[in-house]
């Protein structure tokens, strides 16, 4: 499927699955994902030397033995 940036062609998307989100709050979830983006590359930036990794406040996709 192809995917849209346009907030207003994701409100119809979602109405089509019995979704309600507004073309405004379509429009804001794009921009949470680059604050999200930023806050993360932040975090990494913090200097944690002789106490826990890094990697332990930011999630990370992983895989378990059976995947």
């Amino acid at each position: 499927m192809k995917q849209s940036v346009d907030p207003q062609h994701f409100s119809d998307r979602a109405q089509e699955h019995e979704l309600v989100i507004s073309a405004e709050d379509a429009g804001n979830i794009g921009r949470v994902g680059v604050d999200v983006a930023s806050t993360y590359s932040a975090i990494r930036k913090i200097d944690t030397t002789g106490y826990e990794p890094v990697a332990i406040f930011v999630p990370t996709p992983s895989k378990r033995k059976g995947d």
